[in-house]
């Protein structure tokens, strides 16, 4: 049986020490092939397909299923590396950022040539320009019915991304946000695919002067194509260089 409920997915990698924050010289080298390979999910009845070096450290936290000795990066082997047969999550915490930038020391550069995705070669390298470029740099991707989830988010202004979002519609494809009382940061929600949601932090602009709503816009009208051509069962490799 298998025990794949109440946890989020970069805190497995954590724990096998994955952590990419803090300094890099005590700890070996990471296993790029790992790093480098595809992991299959679904959400919210959604399948989902994201290398490993592409899930990030959740910002609350997780239960894992007790009495399971094997180790979270052989969980992830074992559960989620079977396009024929997905791992099932709640959420998952997705990192959009240039994958060989985590250090020399790593050997991060190592990683990029082995992503089996156009998109993810392309941000691996740092090359965000177009519709990539638009992208959060961080999101989540929910199951629409695990909303309550939110509740243990807390936002900037001491808040939680469930109040802020529970009253809203989702329209597919039409972001919304929930703005802190006491923080210019706001809480962006798009629903992606049906039943599969986008959330997300979205905050004003200073240097353009956009409003946070307008930085919702911009950055929801990429991430809706993004999860549905380049993350989806099968990629659109022309999104890699999408404008």
């Amino acid at each position: 049986m298998r025990y794949i409920f109440g946890f989020t997915l970069f805190g497995l990698l954590v724990m096998f020490g994955v952590a990419w924050l803090g300094s890099s010289r005590s700890r070996p080298p990471p296993d790029v092939m790992f790093l480098a390979s595809d992991l299959y999910f679904t959400v919210g009845g959604q399948h989902i397909v994201l290398p490993a070096v592409a899930l990030r450290q959740p910002d609350h936290v997780f239960d894992l299923a007790p009495a399971r000795r094997e180790s979270p990066k052989d969980r992830l082997r074992a559960q989620a590396q079977n396009p024929a047969a997905p791992m099932p999550t709640d959420s998952i915490d997705v990192s959009i950022r240039a994958y060989e930038s985590y250090g020399e020391h790593f050997g991060s550069r190592d990683i990029c040539p082995l992503l089996t995705r156009a998109w993810a070669r392309t941000q691996c390298r740092g090359q965000r320009g177009g519709l990539l470029g638009r992208l959060p740099e961080k999101f989540d991707l929910l199951d629409r019915s695990k909303l309550d989830r939110l509740k243990s988010h807390v936002t900037v202004g001491g808040e939680t991304r469930y109040d802020q979002v529970k009253d809203m519609a989702f329209h597919p494809g039409s972001p919304e946000i929930g703005c802190d009382r006491q923080s210019h940061f706001c809480t962006a929600v798009v629903e992606a695919l049906p039943g599969l949601l986008a959330v997300w932090t979205v905050w004003p602009d200073e240097k353009t002067g956009r409003t946070a709503d307008q930085m919702a816009q911009i950055q929801g009208a990429a991430t809706v194509p993004f999860v549905q051509r380049a993350i989806g069962p099968v990629e659109d490799p022309t999104l890699a260089n999408a404008e």
